[in-house]
């Protein structure tokens, strides 16, 4: 087997089509068609099959096989930097996953800008997921640095800011002008939250159980803008990171929570000492973009 056979297989499973394949990696179809023949008839196994819709989707044993090339193809990637290192260059393909509705838009912007500046040659290659979603990318190698709620499991990570975790309400809502509110206070409530697995996760940090006896979520929604004129229209009420909220909250009114929630927002690997050398870099520039944000806070105060 060789790099291309591998590339290719990965494309696949990836894309589910030979011919987005094909341009991803930068290949003729045929080419990504050979590749796969020739590491299926190495291997001995099928890999891939054809799906109802006329795509490809893995096999049973391609399901078994997959996490271990991404794995070795990571391995490559990492090696091939360090070797471009080496030589004075740095350059590459990073893949940074990022959590929709947690990490702010102006965060995972501002330390991109940053980033680029400072390693122009370094390609970033953003995914955008749940919670869970981005840890198992971490795992499977599918990504190689990504944003994560700490605490991260086994995933080694490092803490990049803190955020808070807050309750937004109509501005005629019974609780509007209250300073803070506790979730006893919140028991009878209807949420509107987003469509994910990520929002039970947040209510359960917030100390807010969802049951037949506590607060229930009402409706779902796709993004935050939807779910804010809900709360606007006073369909319910909702949590959110406060740095996701936009600077202007019409008919919104956003309240602290008592205890008041953390959420410790940071960058993971699957293992610090095999990352490779763009992984390494991105994680330093969001800690130097922290400290900076956090000299800005402490100069304004």
């Amino acid at each position: 087997m060789n790099f291309s056979q591998l590339q290719s297989f990965v494309a696949l499973v990836d894309t589910g089509s030979f011919t987005e394949a094909a341009y991803s990696i930068d290949l003729t179809q045929s080419a990504v068609s050979h590749a796969l023949s020739a590491l299926e008839s190495e291997l001995g196994v099928t890999l891939l099959e054809r799906s109802r819709k006329g795509g490809v989707v893995l096999t049973s044993t391609g399901r078994t096989i997959i996490p271990h090339v991404r794995a070795l193809l990571a391995s490559a990637s990492a090696i091939e930097q360090e070797a471009k290192a080496a030589r004075g260059e740095v350059s590459g393909k990073l893949r940074l996953g990022s959590i929709e509705s947690i990490v702010s838009p102006s965060l995972l912007a501002s330390v991109l800008t940053s980033f680029q500046a400072s390693y122009p040659d370094i390609e970033v290659v953003l995914f955008e997921g749940a919670m869970h979603e981005v840890g198992e990318w971490i795992e499977q190698s599918i990504i190689d640095v990504g944003f994560v709620v700490l605490p991260a499991g086994e995933l080694e990570s490092t803490l990049i800011t803190t955020d808070e975790l807050c309750i937004l309400v109509a501005s005629g809502h019974r609780l509007h002008a209250k300073t803070v509110v506790t979730p006893r206070e919140l028991r009878e409530e209807g949420f509107v939250m987003e469509k994910t697995a990520c929002s039970l996760q947040l209510m359960k940090k917030a100390g807010l159980e969802v049951s037949r006896t506590g607060p229930h979520i009402r409706y779902q929604a796709s993004d935050s803008a939807t779910i804010l004129a809900m709360v606007r229209e006073e369909l319910g009420i909702t949590l959110m990171p406060r740095m996701v909220l936009p600077k202007r909250l019409e008919g919104v009114v956003a309240l602290p929570l008592d205890p008041p929630p953390p959420l410790q927002i940071g960058l993971a690997v699957r293992s610090q000492k095999m990352a490779s050398r763009g992984a390494k870099l991105f994680i330093q520039t969001a800690l130097t973009w922290a400290q900076g944000q956090a000299s800005l806070l402490a100069s304004t105060r």
